[in-house]
């Protein structure tokens, strides 16, 4: 039986069969508050309009370190990072503390507020405050500071630091909501609007679900993260979430800001997917294949060179969100550099497609182009 490799570097993750085994965390729940700033809804102080969190679940059976895991926020398309936090356990029964064990626990949740939150069902349920907006001092913050200022029309990702530390050299995107390097067209036309979309076809009811204005909650069946960055043609947010609550109610959109509940934050108990070993490596032929193959410059204008040593190197594919691609054929001979030709491309971010002359191992590496 033939063996196939794939590995998606600097911003993507291994993929495989064995991933349909929980075997990694990923978001399980994402909560866009449509609350007005300076108005009461029950909490100790009236709202700054960012009743906002999101939430991972551990479907492995081990404890996991969170040591070497962050969010980042992709503002308003933006191809590169805006802002990027760390994930520290430093929260427990909504109070700030130290001390805790940073880990999660086999079948338990993590949840990030932001820290403006005022409703006592978020703070409650906090294991985590993420620091003010452009807050970089923050012990937590690697870039900007203000993951959980989403509204919408921000791509969101989790990370893990091969390093073992968050922050430390090169950081795989393990799940993402939205689209990185997009921003979802508001009625028919621009960005500023949300991702969007129904899914009737497993059985469920066809319920409208948007990353503004919602609590949002992963399917039960989905046991792994999005690794592949999805295009903006195809990306429906319903296939993979549901929604449970919302500020609009009735067919004419009737606004309720302080009807939208957050009752399923801090739990995943509908998770109906398998629980697998939690997996910490790379193959080593995978590794191997990775490092000997680099992408320069980055960010890249005009020309973008893919250098390759001692790696057996078939084909070269560039792809946008798309779908629109350049490609080069390598020699295979182990020591090569191939130009590509990247300026009739738009600024924003690509991924660059490696495959071995055996067809056996295929890499993704990131690109943006400027």
């Amino acid at each position: 039986m033939n063996k196939h490799y794939l590995l998606l570097s600097a911003g993507l993750l291994l993929s495989g069969a064995a991933h349909a085994q929980g075997t990694e965390l990923f978001f399980s729940e994402y909560d866009e508050g449509a609350h007005q700033s300076g108005v009461s809804y029950g909490g100790a102080t009236t709202s700054t309009g960012n009743e906002r969190a999101i939430e991972i679940y551990n479907p492995t059976t081990s404890t996991v370190s969170l040591n070497p895991y962050s969010v980042r926020r992709y503002s308003n398309g933006s191809a590169t990072p805006t802002e990027e936090e760390r994930l520290v356990k430093n929260v427990s029964a909504g109070q700030p503390t130290t001390g805790l064990p940073n880990t999660m626990a086999t079948r338990s949740t993590f949840v990030l507020v932001n820290g403006e939150a005022s409703l006592p069902v978020l703070r409650s349920r906090a294991n985590q405050f993420s620091a003010g907006y452009q807050q970089a001092s923050a012990s937590t913050v690697i870039t900007g500071g203000g993951i959980t200022y989403f509204n919408g029309d921000d791509a969101v990702a989790l990370v893990r630091y091969p390093s073992g530390t968050a922050g430390s050299g090169t950081g795989v995107i393990i799940d993402i909501i939205g689209v990185i390097g997009s921003q979802p067209p508001a009625s028919g036309s621009g960005g500023t609007g949300n991702w969007s979309g129904t899914n009737p076809l497993d059985g469920t009811p066809a319920v409208y679900v948007s990353s503004a204005n919602q609590s949002i909650v992963r399917r039960a069946s989905v046991s792994t993260g999005v690794r592949n960055n999805p295009t903006q043609a195809t990306y429906n947010i319903a296939n993979e979430w549901m929604m449970y609550s919302t500020a609009f109610n009735g067919a004419g959109g009737t606004s309720n800001p302080g009807g939208q509940l957050y009752d399923q934050l801090g739990q995943h108990n509908d998770y109906a997917g398998p629980y697998g070993a939690y997996q910490t490596t790379l193959s080593n032929k995978l590794s191997k294949f990775d490092a000997n193959i680099s992408v320069y410059p980055n960010p890249a204008h005009g020309t973008a060179t893919v250098e390759i040593k001692d790696a057996k190197v078939g084909s070269v594919t560039v792809m946008n969100n798309l779908g629109q691609r350049i490609g080069a054929q390598a020699k295979g001979t182990g020591q090569e550099k191939l130009t590509l030709d990247v300026s009739a491309l738009k600024p924003g971010l690509y991924f660059v497609q490696v495959w071995s002359v055996d067809g056996q191992t295929k890499i993704y590496k990131e690109l943006v182009v400027q």
